[in-house]
């Protein structure tokens, strides 16, 4: 009896699409907050930690004061939950050294076009 062994090349771990920039600190855009009438506008910021950790920061009184921590994936909708206005977009995002850990690697192409169908 005898077996045939395929060997396959092993997986290689895909990098970021854009190396990270050096510094960890971002402006994310700002907020209303305090009493009833939310007079007070707050400057967040998006800090971005090792193991791949987000934060929103805000600076008052020549310190910084952290908001909430969350991973990566959280982003997006911690910066719809937290009510930032003029939020970074995805590409801007990706920019600061965000990516989406559940994203496709694969591009869907149209198949419909290659069939001749529009």
């Amino acid at each position: 009896m005898s077996a045939t062994v395929f060997k396959f090349p092993r997986r290689k771990k895909e990098r970021p699409r854009r190396p990270k920039p050096r510094h960890r600190v971002f402006y994310a855009g700002y907020r209303y907050t305090g009493s009833a009438m939310c007079q007070d506008v707050q400057q967040v910021y998006l800090k971005r930690h090792g193991n791949d950790e987000w934060s929103l920061i805000f600076y008052f009184e020549r310190r910084s004061w952290e908001i909430d921590r969350f991973k990566q994936i959280e982003v997006p909708l911690k910066l719809d939950e937290y009510g930032v206005h003029d939020a970074p977009t995805r590409e801007e995002l990706e920019k600061m050294g965000w990516y989406n850990p559940n994203d496709e690697n694969v591009y869907h192409i149209a198949f419909d076009q290659h069939l001749g169908v529009e």
